[in-house]
This record gives C-alpha cells, sequence and structure tokens, in this order.
C-alpha cells in the first residue's frame, strides 16, 4: 500500500514537473496540455462523477485520494458523506491549482526550485525503496547465512519466575517473611500473602508475577525494571525482605530458565529487522558503483578529481566522521575518484573494515575486499587483505584490532 501511494505521487510530481520544464519558454500554458492532479497511472474506467472545467474527476481518482491518507484523516471522511467532503476538497485543489497556472506561478523561482526538490527526492527514493529492492530481493539463503554469521546476536534471554508478598512497611514484610520461613510450602505462602500483601492484582494469580526476562517488565508490581534487577540473580527459594521505592517485598523465586541461542525459526523476524538496512545499503552503493561504469561522469574545475583535493585530507576526515555511513562513504570517494593515488587501496580495505565493525556483514566487507586484490595486485595490503579474506568466517574475523592479532 505505501508503495502504491508513494509510486503514485511520484508519478504525479514526475509528470507535473515534465510540463513545467516544457513551459519554461513560454508566457502561456496551451490550453491542451493538461497534467493529472488526481488519480494512478493505469487505464481508468470507472465512473465520471465530478468536472471542473476540461477536467474530470472520477470514481476511481475518489478512492484513490481517500487511499493517499493517513488512517487519523481517513475517519474524517468516512461514508457517503465523508466522501461528498472529500469530493469536494479534490474540486477546490483543482481550482487552486488551476488558478495557480493561469498566474505563472510555476514559472517562480521558489515554486520551481521546489518541484524540481521534490521530484529529485521522490525518485531518488522511488530508487531506494522500490527500483533497487525489486531487483535485488534478499533470499533464504541470505537470511540463514546472515544468521550463521551472526548467530551469537540472537540469544533466548534467561528468564525467571517469582512469587511475592508487598507491604508498606519493613515491619510488615519481616512478619511475612518469617511465617513463610516457618512453614516454606505453597499453602502457607498463599496464606500469609493474602493476609499481608497490598497488591490486590498479583493476589489474583496466587501472588505469582509471572516469568519475566532481565530486560523486560513484570505487570502489576510497581517500579518493576528495579524490581527485576534485585531479584533477577537470586537463588531458588525465599529471600528476606528488600526495599523497592516506596514498598517492600518477600520473594520467592520458584523457577529459572537459562539463556539459549535461538533457532533460526525463532529469529527469522529478528534476522530480517537487523539484516535488512545494511543489506539494501549495500545493493544500493553496489548500483553505483556500477552506473558509474556504465554511465560517463565526468567532474570538472575545482572538482575535477586529483586537482584542489587531497586523499590524504579525505583518510584523516573519514577517520574523524562518527557515522559509519558517511565514514564509508569517504572511504569509496577515494577509491572512485582518486583511484591511481597510494590512498585508493588504503579507503578500500578500511571499507571493508568498516562493513564488519559496525554492520558484522562479511559479505559486504569479502566485495570490498575483492575489488582491492583485483584492482591493486600489487598492494602492501595484498597479503594482509588474502589473509582477512580467507579468515572472515573464523571466530576472531569480525572486529580484529590488528591483522596481527588475527593471525594469532
Amino acid at each position: 500500500m505505501f508503495f502504491g501511494r508513494r509510486l503514485l505521487f511520484v508519478v504525479l510530481v514526475l509528470t507535473l514537473g515534465l510540463f513545467l520544464t516544457a513551459c519554461q519558454d513560454q508566457t502561456e500554458t496551451p490550453k491542451d496540455n493538461i497534467f493529472p492532479i488526481f488519480g494512478g497511472v493505469g487505464n481508468d474506467i470507472s465512473p465520471v462523477i465530478a468536472t471542473v472545467g476540461d477536467r474530470v474527476i472520477t470514481q476511481q481518482d475518489l478512492d484513490l485520494r481517500f487511499d493517499e491518507m493517513v488512517p487519523k484523516a481517513q475517519r474524517n471522511f468516512e461514508g457517503e458523506e465523508g466522501r461528498m467532503l472529500l469530493l469536494k476538497g479534490m474540486i477546490d485543489d483543482i481550482l487552486l491549482v488551476e488558478g495557480a497556472i493561469k498566474k505563472g506561478l510555476q514559472n517562480r523561482q521558489e515554486v520551481g526550485r521546489s518541484l524540481i526538490t521534490h521530484r529529485r527526492l521522490d525518485m531518488i527514493s522511488a530508487m531506494r525503496n522500490i527500483g533497487i529492492p525489486e531487483d535485488n530481493p534478499p533470499t533464504e539463503d541470505d537470511y540463514q547465512a546472515f544468521f550463521k554469521d551472526n548467530r551469537h546476536e540472537f540469544m533466548q534471554e534467561g528468564m525467571v519466575r517469582a512469587r511475592h508478598v508487598e507491604c508498606l512497611t519493613l515491619e510488615r514484610a519481616m512478619e511475612a517473611y518469617k511465617l513463610i520461613e516457618a512453614a516454606p510450602t505453597t499453602f502457607n505462602f498463599l496464606k500469609v500473602a493474602r493476609d499481608y500483601s497490598i497488591n490486590k492484582k498479583t493476589l489474583e494469580q496466587q501472588a505469582d508475577v509471572g516469568w519475566y526476562t532481565k530486560t523486560g517488565i513484570v505487570g502489576h508490581v510497581k517500579d518493576s525494571q528495579n524490581f527485576i534487577r534485585a531479584t533477577f540473580d537470586m537463588e531458588k527459594g525465599v529471600h528476606r525482605p528488600f526495599q523497592i521505592g516506596d514498598r517492600w517485598h518477600v520473594v520467592e523465586i520458584l523457577d529459572r530458565r537459562p539463556g539459549r541461542p535461538m533457532t533460526y525459526n525463532e529469529a527469522r523476524d529478528q534476522v530480517k529487522t537487523v539484516m535488512l538496512p545494511a543489506y539494501y545499503d549495500g545493493k544500493i552503493k553496489d548500483y553505483v558503483l556500477k552506473a558509474r561504469q556504465d554511465i560517463p561522469v565526468e567532474m570538472l574545475g575545482n572538482y575535477t578529481p586529483g586537482k584542489g583535493m587531497d586523499p590524504d585530507a579525505l583518510m584523516q576526515r573519514a577517520a574523524l566522521v562518527a557515522e559509519p555511513g558517511v565514514k564509508l562513504d569517504y572511504y569509496r570517494l577515494i577509491y572512485t575518484d582518486y583511484p591511481t593515488s597510494d590512498r585508493a587501496d588504503d579507503a578500500l580495505f578500511m571499507c571493508a573494515l568498516v562493513c564488519m565493525d559496525t554492520w558484522q556483514d562479511r559479505r559486504m566487507a569479502l566485495r570490498y575486499l575483492d575489488l582491492l586484490l583485483e584492482e591493486f595486485p600489487e598492494s602492501e595490503l595484498h597479503e594482509d587483505a588474502t589473509f582477512l579474506k580467507e579468515n572472515l568466517y573464523k571466530p576472531g574475523g569480525l572486529n580484529p584490532t590488528t591483522i596481527e592479532e588475527l593471525r594469532k
């Protein structure tokens, strides 16, 4: 649904931009040059429901306009009355657009600049979010390979189950603790809890607070994160009263489950969430790199590669940048624009290290190492790049402090 709305908007803005370009050298807009304001990109055979001068609004136009809205706004236009109100608004929009064209506002600098900017941003977004993903969908093998490479990130947290007696004073909590300690049975614990605990919600669950993880929450327990910190590492059994905020608790740890590695099926949704941003970022960068080879690119004047810019300065700038994506872009700039400098191979090597250190992405790192080995066979880094490539999938392959450390 999102891609459909986005693509619709992109096409409309592009069409508008082409129309404005054709009109730049004209003082008046030809009457028959009508660009779409509403509608889709396919054949529309739905009924015409309104006309505004030479323009028509169809049922499909109305439905698409409603579909463009966020759910909160859609609620204002539900039902027949709402659709009528929406149609009236669309008519007003057309009248305003026609007025803008009549005044030639599309030729005003601030308007034309805005149209160009929106068209550019939407086309870039369309390529990033539609074009490249459609051509490069990750396979199940990709997901499984990422899971295998980063298995340490996908762990089932340990869990603890407990019950408690919650009191307002230490004295009451101590009384309850001594009674439970005298007869540590389930029957006695529940009897004491009914007599002493002020937490009605957990009493409905036989004083049981349920299972919880170290990073989770405990429902119906005030300040539950501090409660978890205080109890998570306790041994099984009943424990002396402790204070959390303005409450005192007597807790019995009933059971615990140790943490364990997740299976692929358990972790698959997390794998997708973690993997896809870096995966598509890599595909986008690959696309741009290949496009530079297929489409002639020439930078002139002070921006001519090798003129006015120093690869050493770019390397220093990259080292100081905190954002990994920008850091990677600086290194790539050195490789693409200064391919004959003695820093080009260094830049590719650093690209590989950024990919491993930031995204734990061995495959993206491998692409940069292959480029280095293929294009700079005489590089001083050839031996280190070869060794790193051969050891990427060994336990110390990710985040090595030095190549020497990895060799050990």
